[in-house]
């Protein structure tokens, strides 16, 4: 059993869907990433560090990069994305580019990397 499935039975096919697609494309980016859980939600951590979550909400899918830094970062890029000190919000119509969760991913593996040591 992945670490993920008790999360994902729970979902409908197309919000898993979402969820692992948006995480796989995670993965593409820092291969090395290990699949956990984090704070109940799929997630990957690197260096023992979380990089990124992701849950689909009832409106919403909700992308925790676990870095107020980065959300603000993200939202000064992308100023009508939806967001909260630790939350990136896309609504089930919108999802996330592959670009998008690139520069997640890689800002928030940048802070990682700046405190582990």
């Amino acid at each position: 059993m992945k670490v993920w499935d008790k999360y994902l039975n729970n979902l409908d096919q197309k919000h898993k869907d979402l969820v692992v697609n948006t995480l796989n494309i995670a993965k593409s980016y820092l291969p090395e990433a290990k699949e956990t859980m984090l704070y109940g939600v799929p997630g990957l951590e690197i260096y023992g560090k979380p990089l990124i979550a992701v849950a689909a909400h009832k409106k919403h899918l909700g992308i925790y990069p676990f870095s107020p830094k980065v959300v603000k970062k993200i939202k000064s890029e992308r100023p009508t994305i939806e967001t909260s000190e630790g939350t990136i919000r896309f609504i089930y119509d919108e999802v996330p580019t592959k670009e998008i969760i690139q520069s997640i991913v890689l800002l928030r593996f940048k802070e990682i990397q700046l405190f582990k040591g």
